[in-house]
């Protein structure tokens, strides 16, 4: 069972970095449009693949609370409350 939780942790982290892949590393790759795009599929498939796998892992419940820790708008508003203080 912990090796279980574990491995769904880590793919619940992995799933995040294909997504930074696609965002910081792709469009600077020198290859042609078609091939950028192909690659962007296949991290987008791998990233939602690696999420929901530890969706089954870990439990909703788990991945929904800390899933809205990283939601944008979440952090946006502590960033604005933190530059208030």
């Amino acid at each position: 069972m912990q090796n279980l939780q574990k491995l769904g942790w880590f793919l619940f982290i992995a799933s995040f970095l294909p997504w930074l892949a696609i965002l910081f590393v792709v469009p600077f790759l020198p290859l042609s449009i078609a091939e950028k795009t192909q690659i962007d599929v296949v991290l987008a498939v791998l990233a939602e693949v690696f999420f929901w796998l530890s969706v089954v892992l870990l439990g909703k419940e788990v991945v929904t609370k800390y899933r809205r820790y990283l939601h944008p708008r979440y952090l946006w508003h502590k960033i604005r409350n933190f530059k208030r203080k």
